[in-house]
C-alpha cells in the first residue's frame, strides 16, 4: 500500500520481496522465507488472484476443471509449514464435497 501511494510498480515490491525470500532460503530462514511467501500471497489477494476464492466459486458452479486448476496454485503458494494451510486445504475438501453432495441430492430427486 505504501509502494502504491507513494507511485512505485508492484512489481517492483515483489521482486523485492523474492529477493529477500531467496536470501532467507540461501541463509536457512525458514520462519522468515514462510513469511515472504505469505506477503507474496496477499499481493496476489490484492491483485484479485485469491485461488482459493476462485476455486470454490468455480466448484459452486460445476466448473470442476477450473476449480482444480485454482487449488492447485493455491497448495503451490501456502507454504507447507503455515499454520493454517491444514485449515485452508479442509475448506477446500468441504466445498467439493458440499458440490459432490448437492449433485448426489439432485440427482436422487430427478429419479
Amino acid at each position: 500500500m505504501a509502494y502504491s501511494e507513494d507511485g512505485r510498480s508492484m512489481s517492483d515490491v515483489m521482486k523485492r520481496i523474492e529477493s529477500a525470500m531467496n536470501r532467507c532460503k540461501k541463509e536457512k530462514n525458514a520462519s522468515d522465507a514462510r513469511d515472504f511467501k505469505l506477503l507474496l500471497a496477499q499481493i496476489r489477494v490484492m491483485e484479485e488472484k485469491p485461488y482459493l476464492c476462485q476455486g470454490i466459486i468455480y466448484t459452486l458452479m460445476r466448473k470442476r476443471e477450473e476449480a482444480e486448476k485454482k487449488f492447485e496454485q493455491f497448495k503451490k503458494l501456502v507454504p507447507k509449514n503455515h499454520p493454517y494451510r491444514e485449515y485452508f486445504i479442509d475448506n477446500m475438501f468441504a466445498t467439493k464435497f458440499f458440490s459432490d453432495k448437492v449433485d448426489t441430492e439432485k440427482a436422487w430427486s430427478r429419479s
